[in-house]
């Protein structure tokens, strides 16, 4: 591992753990919304919590997918109150992010993934042991098998 790669796995830790703070439990989803708020920054060259980046996110508005919205949320700053975030309901999970002047990139779960996940939580009452199990799972995740990223 490269030490970008260990900084990037600190970095995703620290968040992880103020975004479950903030959510109140630790979850498959909120991980997926923290992933994709850091891929944003990161493709957008933005600095940590820019006051010019806008996200759109495009979910499902329920109970676990609107948990990514938490994720998105404590990541990039962009909130509901402060008109940074918007949501648009969506069957599948993405959010586009927007900087002014560096342009725009759409993070997307990928179906297969999200599928996979979705059969996973929804096929049973899943405990909060097992649901933090599936949280770290996401987390550990590569990237390129998570999300479609344009």
């Amino acid at each position: 591992m490269t030490a970008f790669e260990r900084e990037q796995k600190r970095e995703l830790k620290t968040i992880l753990e103020k975004a479950a703070d903030f959510h109140g439990h630790f979850g498959p989803f909120l991980v997926i919304g923290v992933r994709m708020g850091l891929i944003g920054i990161r493709r957008l060259e933005a600095k940590k919590y820019d006051g010019k980046l806008r996200v759109t996110a495009m979910l499902e508005h329920s109970v676990p997918f609107s948990c990514a919205i938490d994720g998105i949320q404590v990541t990039t700053k962009c909130t509901i109150g402060n008109k940074k975030l918007k949501l648009i309901d969506s069957s599948g999970i993405a959010a586009k992010f927007e900087l002014q002047h560096k342009g725009q990139v759409t993070v997307m779960v990928n179906p297969v993934a999200f599928n996979r996940l979705k059969r996973r939580l929804l096929s049973e009452n899943v405990p909060p042991e097992k649901m933090e199990k599936l949280a770290r799972m996401v987390a550990s995740m590569p990237e390129e098998e998570l999300f479609i990223i344009e």
